[in-house]
């Protein structure tokens, strides 16, 4: 994208993904190709086109869904072994706690990356509360691709 004589760049906004490896990965493109099946199968075994229909109409779209999203995790992964760089982040707020299932709960932060091969930068993350608590001060390893400001958590 060209910019025009005397524009202001546009600021690249920092951005927590979560990469995947080659095994969650197949998984994942097991499942969506499960699911993509699912309405054809019970049309073929059942008495009649409409039987495949119905199922079909759920699980096409949430198999392409899941294959989409298991290609955007796998790009992430490839292009952090690639170009990232270790840096750390220091929680500055806690922003929230949200349950979000069963026994998880989320907490949400706010951190200051900062690492060498790029400048230090505020970003909102997401970690699960099965780590320890979370409190202003603390410090974690995360991953930063410096070309577009994306990072992920090293575990």
């Amino acid at each position: 994208m060209r910019r025009r004589r005397g524009e202001k760049p546009e600021k690249i906004e920092p951005r927590q993904v979560e990469p995947i490896g080659p095994v969650c990965g197949a998984f994942g493109y097991c499942a969506a190709v499960g699911l993509m099946r699912t309405g054809p199968l019970f049309a073929v075994t059942g008495d009649s086109w409409a039987d495949g229909l119905c199922p079909g109409i759920f699980t096409v779209p949430l198999g392409l869904g899941l294959a989409v999203s298991v290609v955007d995790w796998r790009r992430s992964a490839k292009r952090f072994e690639a170009a990232g760089v270790v840096g750390t982040a220091e929680i500055i707020a806690v922003d929230g706690m949200h349950i979000s299932g069963e026994a998880d709960e989320v907490a949400e932060l706010t951190v200051r990356i900062s690492g060498p091969g790029f400048d230090t930068f505020d970003a909102d993350c997401e970690r699960n509360t099965r780590d320890p608590a979370w409190e202003v001060g603390d410090r974690f390893a995360v991953v930063v691709d410096p070309i577009d400001m994306t990072y992920a958590i090293r575990s």
